[in-house]
């Protein structure tokens, strides 16, 4: 219902690098800066096991794979691979087929490591929970890149996934960070309890504003007749080095009560950022003072969205 409600926007300019603060629900109020919890999600049913062709090509995939690595002469400081989940290659955007093939030659690779290890993928995605996190940041290279190597790794093999006219589902494979100009691909037929996974989104750890339980006493502006809170100070948000270091772009979403002192209490995360700056946003939030919303002239305490958006210049 706040969708429906006006965008307010103001700006504050210092050098180097911009965070956006978009209002209730992405769109109410906005602050453009220019400068430097709940549950997990439900688990989706367990996917299906790859059928035995489908199986015999992802192993020879990570095979030679695995040949490359080794000839790219790792660094043993740095000696472990992250595999990202695999994107769709029409629109960029990651499905649960993804996730499962990118699972699958994780393990497969893992057979064939030898001077070189490939990072848990439990742990990748572990990071995403910790960080309340969906794939849809994961689609740069440099921010692939400087993620694994936060994590000790020495590069990253990302992938695309795309379908034919014949149902044939083509994995498409590239090894980054390592110095290598190596591609390679693997082809099967794509049954019908795959496909099915094809169309299904990956899991993500974020949250919709929904999924905030009510809180007697604290009211929502354009839904229960408040007004609008007003920010007065509302300092931005640093970026973190693993940030600039990855030249990462992106929202974290937040929820927040505005008290009707105009304190900042309760800040919930819906969506999150990888490098730290969920906690950077956060730690911002908390030091903003607002101008109170009002109920019949009166200062109420509300419950906001407010969206952080990162960016470099």
């Amino acid at each position: 219902m706040w969708a429906s409600l006006l965008k307010k926007t103001f700006s504050l300019v210092c050098p180097g690098t911009s965070a956006r603060v978009l209002g209730p629900l992405r769109a109410l109020m906005a602050a453009v800066f220019v400068c430097s919890l709940f549950g997990a999600p439900a688990a989706p049913d367990e996917a299906p096991a790859l059928p035995r062709a489908a199986q015999e090509q992802m192993d020879s995939l990570a095979s030679r794979v695995a040949e490359q690595i080794r000839q790219s002469k790792i660094d043993p400081a740095y000696p472990k691979i992250l595999v990202i989940d695999f994107s769709n290659a029409s629109d960029k955007q990651f499905s649960r087929l993804g996730t499962l093939l990118a699972d699958d030659l994780a393990q497969s690779l893992s057979g064939y490591a030898s001077g070189f290890q490939v990072e848990d993928r439990k742990s990748f995605s572990e990071y995403l929970k910790q960080n309340w996190m969906g794939l849809e940041d994961l689609q740069s290279e440099a921010v692939c890149l400087t993620l694994a190597r936060s994590m000790g790794g020495a590069g990253v093999v990302r992938g695309t996934i795309e379908t034919d006219a014949n149902r044939q589902l083509r994995v498409s494979l590239r090894i980054d960070g390592l110095g290598l100009d190596w591609s390679g691909d693997a082809q099967f037929p794509l049954p019908e309890a795959l496909e099915q996974l094809l169309k299904q989104p990956a899991l993500s750890f974020a949250r919709s504003p929904e999924t905030i339980p009510v809180e007697p006493g604290i009211l929502q502006p354009g839904v229960d007749g408040a007004s609008l809170p007003v920010c007065v100070f509302c300092p931005s948000p640093d970026y973190t080095d693993l940030a600039r270091a990855a030249k990462y772009r992106g929202t974290v979403e937040l929820s927040l009560i505005v008290t009707k002192d105009g304190a900042v209490n309760s800040v919930m995360v819906l969506k999150g950022a990888p490098f730290a700056l969920t906690q950077k946003a956060i730690d911002a939030v908390q030091k903003w003072k607002f101008k109170p919303a009002k109920f019949h002239g009166q200062s109420v305490p509300v419950r906001v969205p407010v969206d952080i958006e990162f960016q470099l210049y």
